[in-house]
C-alpha cells in the first residue's frame, strides 16, 4: 500500500446502502436491542422469523414498539434446517439488490464467565456456516 501524497486531492469511497437481516425467535431485551442496532446503521430492515411464538402477533407487538417500522418479514417454515433457511434468505436478498451490502445482526447474550459461553451462543452454528 502506497502513502498518500498530501498534494493530492482525496475522496473517500462511495458507501454502499446496508441492509439489515435480522433473525429472531422470541421478543426479549437482546432482540429489541438488535433491531435497534441494525435500524440505526441500515437503510433497509429484513426480520426473519424463526420458530417460536405466533408470527403475526410478534409482527405486532413489534410494530407497536416501532421496532419494526418500514421493516420487511419473512417467516422460516418448519420442517427445515433454520441456519440453511437463513442462508438461503441472506443470499437471496444480495442476489436481489447486489448495489446493497448485507449485514446479519444476532442477538444474544454475553455471558460474565467464558465456561458459560457455549451455553449460550446459538449463533455459533450460523458464523461457522458464513464462507
Amino acid at each position: 500500500m502506497r502513502a498518500l501524497d498530501l498534494e493530492e486531492p482525496l475522496s473517500l469511497p462511495r458507501a454502499a446502502p446496508l441492509h439489515a437481516v435480522v433473525p429472531i425467535g422470541a421478543l426479549d431485551a437482546a432482540t429489541l436491542r438488535a433491531l435497534g442496532y441494525a435500524r440505526s446503521v441500515a437503510s433497509h430492515l429484513t426480520i426473519l422469523q424463526l420458530l417460536g411464538e405466533d408470527a403475526a402477533l410478534t409482527r405486532r407487538r413489534l410494530r407497536r414498539l416501532g421496532a419494526a417500522v418500514a421493516a420487511e418479514f419473512v417467516e422460516l417454515s418448519a420442517g427445515r434446517d433454520p441456519i440453511e433457511q437463513i442462508v438461503s434468505a441472506i443470499d437471496t436478498i444480495s442476489a436481489d439488490d447486489p448495489d446493497h451490502r448485507v449485514a446479519v445482526v444476532l442477538s444474544g447474550i454475553v455471558p460474565r464467565r467464558a465456561w458459560l459461553l457455549p451455553l449460550h451462543d446459538q449463533s455459533l452454528r450460523l458464523r461457522l456456516r458464513s464462507p
